[in-house]
């Protein structure tokens, strides 16, 4: 049985709810206002976890949700990474040739990593490539309904990326299996911690504002 509210802008209000419990009262408050703005935000380099972490992949969901500089990329970097600088960038060109073909995985070298770092960085790329436009809305389906049918969401690390994708599947094309995935991302971020870790708000935040309609949908 399928739970939560029956339209997308109440899944947003849900986000949303979710991300406020892990930023208020911290520095990244202001970015609770939905608006993408830098305003008394702190520089990216500043952001931690609850643990103390910090990811290269966080400096590039910061700077597309604040407007600030990305770090430069480096050819060692991550798939991922790189596909959130150029979407950063504007370059939706690299975003579609950096990932696999239709069909299959969007990280091209899928088969070295381990599963759980496959799995999110898959995640990731599918939440970069949703922001993408028109351009990549076919492969975004694609990409939302393979990993669907070949990666379970818990084989990562508990962060909901990409919850959003699945959400604007289940609600505009009817796909109720999509649903039931994003509701899952979403229960495991928050199971930890009786409330999402700080990074995770971050992405449930970036998907509220699409669930808002602040960017667009994309559902193929």
């Amino acid at each position: 049985m399928l739970t939560g509210p029956p339209t997308m802008p109440g899944w947003g209000e849900v986000l949303l709810g979710e991300a406020r419990l892990a930023l208020i009262g911290t520095a990244w408050a202001p970015l609770l206002s939905i608006e993408k703005n830098a305003d008394n935000i702190p520089a990216l380099s500043e952001f931690r976890d609850e643990r103390g972490h910090q990811r290269a992949i966080d400096h590039y969901l910061l700077s597309w949700m604040t407007h600030q500089p990305a770090p430069p990329v480096n050819p060692s970097s991550s798939a991922d990474v790189q596909i959130w600088n150029a979407l950063i960038r504007g370059d939706i060109e690299f975003m579609l040739e950096a990932i696999g073909p239709a069909g299959g995985p969007l990280t091209r070298n899928a088969t070295a990593l381990t599963l759980e770092v496959w799995t999110e960085t898959e995640l990731s790329i599918l939440h970069a490539l949703s922001h993408a436009g028109d351009r990549a809305a076919e492969r975004t389906a694609q990409a939302a309904d393979w990993i669907l049918a070949n990666l379970q969401p818990d084989n990562a690390t508990n962060h909901p990326w990409g919850v959003h994708v699945f959400l604007a599947r289940a609600f505009l094309c009817d796909m109720p299996e999509h649903r039931l995935y994003a509701e899952t991302l979403l229960h495991n971020s928050i199971v930890s911690l009786g409330r999402p870790d700080r990074f995770s708000a971050l992405l449930l935040l970036d998907s509220a504002r699409t669930l808002f309609g602040q960017y667009p949908v994309q559902t193929g």
